[in-house]
């Protein structure tokens, strides 16, 4: 390609552009979750409005390996692992029946709850979920809620992600 000046180009805001999406049932594929048995059941919940900026955090390191060869004077790299996390959640204490505050409760005397965040960006957060949308799927154990004081007087909750396979890339099934 022949050498043009710089374009910088446009960045999408998130403000208004990222859905996350709590599913707690089974999820029948990763890679193409079907609009109707995933995002239309009642075990999915849009959880987005619930967490504060900070409260998602999905974040990545990945390890250099020393790759020696024989008559070398340095040594190459190689990636190694790469390590997934979300961290620590937080999101806003609430009542309501769609609220992260009530869906991600380990349910009972059980001290996690297991399931798939799904989350789109790019797309308005006022679209509801069509066929062909770009998603990420992560499946996650989270243990028990968190009940911290914040000094700003919102009542706010923590608890613990914890990822249990692949993030997988995909696109919404008709």
């Amino acid at each position: 390609m022949a050498d043009v000046a710089d374009v910088v180009p446009a960045a999408i805001d998130v403000k208004g552009n990222l859905v996350i999406w709590w599913v707690g049932g089974a999820m029948a594929s990763l890679t193409a979750p079907s609009k109707v048995s995933v995002f239309d059941a009642a075990t999915t919940f849009r959880v987005t409005h619930s967490f504060t900026p900070g409260g998602f955090a999905l974040d990545a390191d990945q390890v250099i390996d020393t790759d020696s060869r024989l008559g070398l004077t340095v040594d190459l790299e190689a990636l190694g692992i790469r390590t997934d996390t979300l961290g620590m959640l937080e999101y806003v204490d609430a009542t309501e029946a769609s609220s992260a505050a009530v869906v991600l409760k380990p349910v009972g005397s059980a001290t996690s709850i297991s399931g798939y965040f799904v989350v789109r960006r790019n797309v308005t957060n006022t679209t509801v979920a069509t066929a062909a949308q770009k998603v990420y799927t992560i499946p996650v154990t989270l243990g028990t809620q968190i009940f911290p004081v914040t000094p700003d007087g919102k009542a706010l909750i923590k608890q613990r992600a914890s990822i249990t396979g692949p993030i997988v890339h995909g696109v919404i099934a008709a």
